[in-house]
């Protein structure tokens, strides 16, 4: 049996050509086209055309439904290195596009530019959240929430007769629970204003820069340039079928996108962020290990 590389060059390639109007648009692809043709099974080059030429039209009715708009200006087959950057002009790591053959089309979003992936590639995976210091906090939103920690640290250790050094200090505090039970206290009445505050704060956004801050501040949403479709050509045998999925797709985004953000008190300490009825995320207060003797840290997590 012919090996999946050669298989996989057939169809990218083939694909690259139907997309070209049935026109070869590199000599080097088609040359690698030729051979690796030579090297599969009549049967199975016959597969991979068929396969190629449904996934082309795929590609088409995805790309016009999401604004691209024809004809096509140019094709690329994107196994050599440094191929996107140059085609498209400016820096791509192509370790993380996977994009098989790259389109230019006469307009539409990212410059008229979609990559088309023939490959499985990973699955949608959850947005990652970012844990920004309290340092950050106070600079992007203009508080002082870091004055309010040491305020209120400097309070208990003054009127625990606590020890100032924050190593000794969390030792001391582990070693006697009676400390224990009011610094803890006081840890948990701290998160909880700082909570309050910042929620305050936050609230006054507008919807859009609500948006923005959560989405620079907060998610580690990538946004791949240039975009790039999954096609996935189906069957063993005429009529062959083909199915789309965008890779980048997100309930979460989606529902940000869509509907009205809503800003929550969640438990003690947290702030939850809901798009419409979906939750999105919760923006948490914690110490970074012992309350009262350790810093003051935020996270971002899943809700």
């Amino acid at each position: 049996m012919t090996a999946n590389t050669i298989l996989a060059d057939i169809n990218e390639i083939y694909t690259g050509y139907v997309l070209n109007n049935n026109v070869w648009f590199d000599s080097e692809a088609k040359r690698q086209f030729d051979s690796r043709v030579k090297q599969a099974q009549p049967e199975e080059v016959k597969d991979a055309i068929g396969k190629s030429r449904v996934m082309a039209k795929e590609f088409i009715k995805w790309a016009k439904s999401e604004g691209y708009r024809l004809p096509v200006k140019k094709v690329w087959w994107t196994a050599r290195p440094n191929s996107m950057s140059v085609a498209v002009g400016y820096p791509v790591d192509q370790k993380k596009n996977p994009t098989d053959i790259l389109i230019k089309f006469s307009s539409g979003p990212s410059d008229g530019f979609l990559g088309l992936s023939a490959k499985a590639t990973r699955g949608k995976g959850d947005i990652g959240f970012k844990n920004p210091g309290i340092g950050t906090i106070d600079r992007s939103l203009t508080l002082r929430l870091s004055e309010e920690v040491k305020k209120r640290t400097d309070a208990i250790i003054k009127q625990l007769d606590l020890p100032s050094s924050a190593i000794i200090r969390k030792k001391y505090i582990r070693e006697n629970p009676g400390i224990k039970a009011k610094t803890e206290a006081a840890g948990v009445e701290l998160m909880s204003n700082l909570s309050d505050k910042l929620l305050v704060r936050i609230k006054k956004f507008t919807q859009q820069d609500l948006m923005k801050y959560l989405l620079s501040d907060w998610m580690d949403a990538d946004i791949i340039k240039p975009p790039y479709v999954k096609i996935t050509g189906m069957g063993n045998r005429e009529p062959y079928t083909a199915s789309s999925m965008d890779p980048t797709t997100n309930e979460k985004l989606d529902a940000m996108a869509k509907n009205e953000l809503t800003l929550t008190r969640v438990g003690n300490e947290s702030i939850g962020v809901m798009a419409g009825d979906k939750k999105i995320m919760k923006i948490r207060f914690k110490f970074e290990s012992e309350k009262m003797a350790s810093s003051m840290k935020l996270s971002g997590d899943p809700w």
